[in-house]
């Protein structure tokens, strides 16, 4: 069991990380412009208006999925090669 659910936690993990890298929305009234360059060309820092979105919601658990799943996978391991 472990060879299937070690790697599917894995990807698991990489679509929370993916979704967390891109998922965010960006400034509507600066296409192609990273948002925290568009609020620092207007002088203000960004930090006070950072908000986790539906994406991040769903990114953060599909972390905590892929993560329990390849450490539950690992830790069950020895079950199928008898301690090695």
């Amino acid at each position: 069991m472990q060879k299937y659910l070690i790697p599917a936690g894995g990807i698991i993990t990489g679509s929370g990380l993916m979704a967390m890298l891109f998922g965010w929305d960006g400034v509507k009234s600066a296409p192609g412009m990273d948002q925290a360059e568009a609020i620092s060309i207007l002088g203000f820092s960004g930090v006070g208006d950072i908000a986790i979105n539906g994406t991040g919601v769903i990114a953060f658990l599909l972390l905590a999925m892929g993560i329990s799943m390849m450490v539950w996978g690992n830790a069950t391991a020895w079950k199928e090669t008898d301690g090695y």
